[in-house]
Protein backbone atom coordinates (compact mmCIF):
# COMPACT_ATOMS: atom_id res chain seq x y z
CA UNK A 1 0.00 0.00 0.00
CA UNK A 2 1.45 3.69 -0.98
CA UNK A 3 1.19 5.88 1.71
CA UNK A 4 -0.38 9.26 0.27
CA UNK A 5 1.20 12.31 0.93
CA UNK A 6 2.14 15.83 -0.24
CA UNK A 7 5.33 16.87 -0.48
CA UNK A 8 6.43 20.61 0.25
CA UNK A 9 9.22 21.54 -2.07
CA UNK A 10 10.27 24.66 -3.87
CA UNK A 11 7.51 26.31 -1.61
CA UNK A 12 4.72 24.20 -4.04
CA UNK A 13 2.48 21.19 -2.54
CA UNK A 14 4.07 18.81 -5.14
CA UNK A 15 1.80 15.50 -5.16
CA UNK A 16 3.23 11.99 -4.95
CA UNK A 17 1.26 10.21 -8.27
CA UNK A 18 1.22 6.79 -8.65
CA UNK A 19 -0.53 4.78 -11.48
CA UNK A 20 -0.96 0.93 -11.06
CA UNK A 21 0.51 -1.30 -13.61
CA UNK A 22 -0.42 -4.80 -12.41
CA UNK A 23 1.68 -5.74 -9.32
CA UNK A 24 3.64 -2.84 -10.02
CA UNK A 25 3.34 1.27 -9.36
CA UNK A 26 4.60 4.03 -10.65
CA UNK A 27 5.88 7.40 -9.63
CA UNK A 28 4.76 10.81 -11.74
CA UNK A 29 7.16 13.56 -10.99
CA UNK A 30 5.64 17.20 -10.65
CA UNK A 31 4.77 18.94 -13.91
CA UNK A 32 7.61 20.51 -15.40
CA UNK A 33 9.78 17.63 -14.20
CA UNK A 34 11.44 14.70 -16.15
CA UNK A 35 12.21 11.29 -14.74
CA UNK A 36 16.46 10.30 -15.34
CA UNK A 37 17.12 7.22 -13.84
CA UNK A 38 15.89 4.50 -10.88
CA UNK A 39 18.34 3.19 -9.20
CA UNK A 40 17.33 -0.06 -7.36
CA UNK A 41 19.21 -0.51 -3.81
CA UNK A 42 19.86 -3.12 -1.33
CA UNK A 43 18.08 -2.69 2.18
CA UNK A 44 14.89 -2.76 0.07
CA UNK A 45 15.28 0.82 -1.54
CA UNK A 46 14.39 2.30 -4.57
CA UNK A 47 15.16 6.05 -5.69
CA UNK A 48 13.75 7.82 -8.61
CA UNK A 49 16.07 10.50 -10.00
CA UNK A 50 14.19 13.79 -12.26
CA UNK A 51 15.28 17.46 -13.11
CA UNK A 52 13.00 20.02 -13.06
CA UNK A 53 13.05 22.97 -15.80
CA UNK A 54 12.18 25.59 -12.57
CA UNK A 55 15.11 24.54 -10.69
CA UNK A 56 18.73 25.71 -11.45
CA UNK A 57 20.68 24.08 -14.85
CA UNK A 58 22.29 20.74 -12.87
CA UNK A 59 20.23 20.67 -10.03
CA UNK A 60 18.33 17.15 -9.65
CA UNK A 61 15.67 15.36 -7.13
CA UNK A 62 15.74 12.17 -5.52
CA UNK A 63 12.61 10.57 -3.87
CA UNK A 64 13.13 7.74 -2.38
CA UNK A 65 10.27 4.58 -1.70
CA UNK A 66 10.91 1.84 0.45
CA UNK A 67 8.31 -1.35 0.82
CA UNK A 68 5.54 1.13 2.27
CA UNK A 69 6.13 3.95 0.20
CA UNK A 70 7.78 7.19 -0.32
CA UNK A 71 9.87 8.15 2.71
CA UNK A 72 13.09 10.73 1.47
CA UNK A 73 12.92 13.83 -0.47
CA UNK A 74 15.77 15.90 -1.50
CA UNK A 75 17.81 17.51 -3.83
CA UNK A 76 21.48 18.71 -5.23
CA UNK A 77 22.87 21.13 -7.08
CA UNK A 78 25.35 20.46 -10.24
CA UNK A 79 28.39 20.12 -7.49
CA UNK A 80 26.36 18.07 -5.52
CA UNK A 81 25.82 20.43 -2.43
CA UNK A 82 22.94 18.97 -0.51
CA UNK A 83 20.50 21.78 -0.97
CA UNK A 84 17.03 20.75 0.54
CA UNK A 85 15.79 17.23 2.10
CA UNK A 86 12.29 16.24 3.03
CA UNK A 87 11.84 13.29 5.92
CA UNK A 88 8.54 12.18 4.91
CA UNK A 89 7.24 9.84 8.30
CA UNK A 90 7.78 11.52 10.39
CA UNK A 91 7.91 14.40 8.45
CA UNK A 92 11.11 16.83 8.99
CA UNK A 93 12.82 19.38 6.51
CA UNK A 94 16.44 20.27 6.34
CA UNK A 95 18.06 22.93 3.70
CA UNK A 96 21.40 24.13 3.40
CA UNK A 97 22.69 27.73 4.86
CA UNK A 98 24.15 29.36 1.91
CA UNK A 99 27.05 30.40 1.67
CA UNK A 100 28.38 27.58 2.95
CA UNK A 101 32.08 27.82 4.70
CA UNK A 102 34.07 25.24 2.73
CA UNK A 103 31.13 24.09 0.01
CA UNK A 104 30.87 20.59 -1.46
CA UNK A 105 32.23 20.17 -5.08
CA UNK A 106 32.23 17.44 -7.06
CA UNK A 107 34.75 19.44 -9.75
CA UNK A 108 37.30 19.37 -7.21
CA UNK A 109 36.83 16.00 -6.17
CA UNK A 110 37.45 14.72 -9.81
CA UNK A 111 39.82 17.07 -10.50
CA UNK A 112 42.27 16.20 -7.53
CA UNK A 113 41.23 13.20 -5.81
CA UNK A 114 39.48 14.68 -2.75
CA UNK A 115 36.77 17.42 -1.54
CA UNK A 116 36.71 18.71 1.36
CA UNK A 117 33.88 20.30 2.54
CA UNK A 118 32.14 22.66 6.16
CA UNK A 119 28.29 23.60 5.65
CA UNK A 120 25.48 24.05 7.91
CA UNK A 121 21.80 22.84 7.67
CA UNK A 122 19.11 24.03 9.28
CA UNK A 123 15.21 22.76 9.81
CA UNK A 124 12.48 21.96 12.02
CA UNK A 125 15.23 19.82 14.36
CA UNK A 126 17.68 22.23 14.75
CA UNK A 127 20.96 23.39 12.72
CA UNK A 128 24.10 21.29 12.14
CA UNK A 129 27.07 21.67 11.08
CA UNK A 130 28.78 18.99 8.66
CA UNK A 131 32.31 18.52 8.16
CA UNK A 132 34.36 16.20 6.21
CA UNK A 133 35.31 14.89 2.98
CA UNK A 134 35.56 12.81 -0.31
CA UNK A 135 38.41 10.77 -1.62
CA UNK A 136 38.79 9.17 -4.84
CA UNK A 137 39.57 5.57 -3.81
CA UNK A 138 39.88 4.36 -7.46
CA UNK A 139 38.28 1.35 -6.80
CA UNK A 140 36.45 2.17 -9.83
CA UNK A 141 33.47 -0.48 -10.60
CA UNK A 142 30.63 -0.93 -13.16
CA UNK A 143 27.19 -1.73 -11.75
CA UNK A 144 24.31 -3.11 -14.59
CA UNK A 145 26.72 -1.40 -17.02
CA UNK A 146 26.89 2.04 -14.77
CA UNK A 147 30.62 2.68 -14.55
CA UNK A 148 31.25 4.18 -11.17
CA UNK A 149 34.20 6.05 -9.58
CA UNK A 150 34.79 4.54 -5.68
CA UNK A 151 34.87 7.09 -3.22
CA UNK A 152 35.61 7.14 0.65
CA UNK A 153 33.59 9.50 3.25
CA UNK A 154 33.92 10.95 6.53
CA UNK A 155 31.98 13.52 8.04
CA UNK A 156 31.15 14.57 11.60
CA UNK A 157 27.86 16.20 11.86
CA UNK A 158 27.90 18.82 15.58
CA UNK A 159 24.30 19.62 16.12
CA UNK A 160 22.29 22.39 18.42
CA UNK A 161 20.04 19.40 19.44
CA UNK A 162 22.69 17.55 20.97
CA UNK A 163 22.39 14.65 18.19
CA UNK A 164 26.25 14.58 17.48
CA UNK A 165 27.15 11.84 14.92
CA UNK A 166 30.07 10.40 12.83
CA UNK A 167 29.50 8.99 9.36
CA UNK A 168 31.66 7.09 7.73
CA UNK A 169 31.74 4.79 4.23
CA UNK A 170 32.05 3.80 0.85
CA UNK A 171 30.12 5.44 -1.84
CA UNK A 172 30.46 5.75 -5.86
CA UNK A 173 30.35 8.82 -7.98
CA UNK A 174 28.66 8.99 -11.50
CA UNK A 175 30.46 11.64 -13.61
CA UNK A 176 27.47 10.84 -16.39
CA UNK A 177 25.17 11.78 -13.66
CA UNK A 178 27.16 14.32 -10.98
CA UNK A 179 25.46 12.12 -8.42
CA UNK A 180 26.85 10.17 -5.31
CA UNK A 181 25.61 6.69 -5.13
CA UNK A 182 25.50 4.81 -2.05
CA UNK A 183 27.73 1.86 -0.66
CA UNK A 184 28.26 1.12 3.21
CA UNK A 185 27.98 3.34 5.70
CA UNK A 186 28.49 3.32 8.82
CA UNK A 187 26.93 5.92 11.68
CA UNK A 188 28.32 6.31 15.40
CA UNK A 189 26.41 8.40 18.23
CA UNK A 190 28.50 7.46 21.34
CA UNK A 191 28.80 4.05 21.75
CA UNK A 192 26.14 3.07 19.24
CA UNK A 193 26.75 2.24 16.08
CA UNK A 194 25.03 1.25 13.06
CA UNK A 195 25.84 -0.03 9.25
CA UNK A 196 24.11 -0.11 6.29
CA UNK A 197 24.77 -1.14 2.73
CA UNK A 198 22.35 0.44 0.09
CA UNK A 199 24.76 -0.72 -2.98
CA UNK A 200 23.06 -0.11 -6.50
CA UNK A 201 22.34 -3.10 -8.31
CA UNK A 202 19.77 -2.33 -11.22
CA UNK A 203 20.48 1.02 -13.28
CA UNK A 204 17.11 1.81 -15.07
CA UNK A 205 16.55 3.98 -17.48
CA UNK A 206 13.04 5.61 -19.58
CA UNK A 207 11.26 3.01 -21.74
CA UNK A 208 12.90 0.34 -19.87
CA UNK A 209 10.95 -2.26 -17.48
CA UNK A 210 10.96 -0.68 -13.52
CA UNK A 211 11.40 3.10 -15.03
CA UNK A 212 9.97 5.10 -12.16
CA UNK A 213 8.75 2.00 -10.23
CA UNK A 214 7.83 2.71 -6.62
CA UNK A 215 8.57 -1.20 -5.91
CA UNK A 216 11.90 -1.84 -4.49
CA UNK A 217 13.10 -5.69 -5.30
CA UNK A 218 16.14 -6.53 -3.22
CA UNK A 219 16.34 -7.44 0.35
CA UNK A 220 12.74 -7.01 1.49
CA UNK A 221 12.31 -9.62 3.95
CA UNK A 222 10.67 -8.07 7.06
CA UNK A 223 13.73 -8.18 9.22
CA UNK A 224 15.73 -5.88 6.56
CA UNK A 225 13.40 -3.32 5.45
CA UNK A 226 13.36 -0.46 7.54
CA UNK A 227 14.64 3.05 6.64
CA UNK A 228 17.38 5.11 8.78
CA UNK A 229 17.69 8.34 6.66
CA UNK A 230 21.47 9.20 6.33
CA UNK A 231 23.05 12.22 5.89
CA UNK A 232 26.79 13.18 3.87
CA UNK A 233 28.49 11.67 2.98
CA UNK A 234 25.64 9.49 1.60
CA UNK A 235 23.99 9.51 -1.73
CA UNK A 236 22.75 12.79 -1.99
Amino acid sequence: MIRALVLIAGCALMPVRVAAQGDDSRYYPPDGCVGVVTTQNRDCLVNNIYTCEADQPGSSWRLMFDRDGPVFLSKIDFETQWLESYDLFPTRQDALRQPADDPASLSELLATGIDTYDFIIAGTQGVTRVVGFDRLTGDDVVIDGEPLLGTEFSARHESTMGRDLQVQGREFVSVKHRRFFPGVTTISQGDDTEEHDRTPIEFIYPGEPGFFTTTPLYECEASLARFVPITKGSDQ
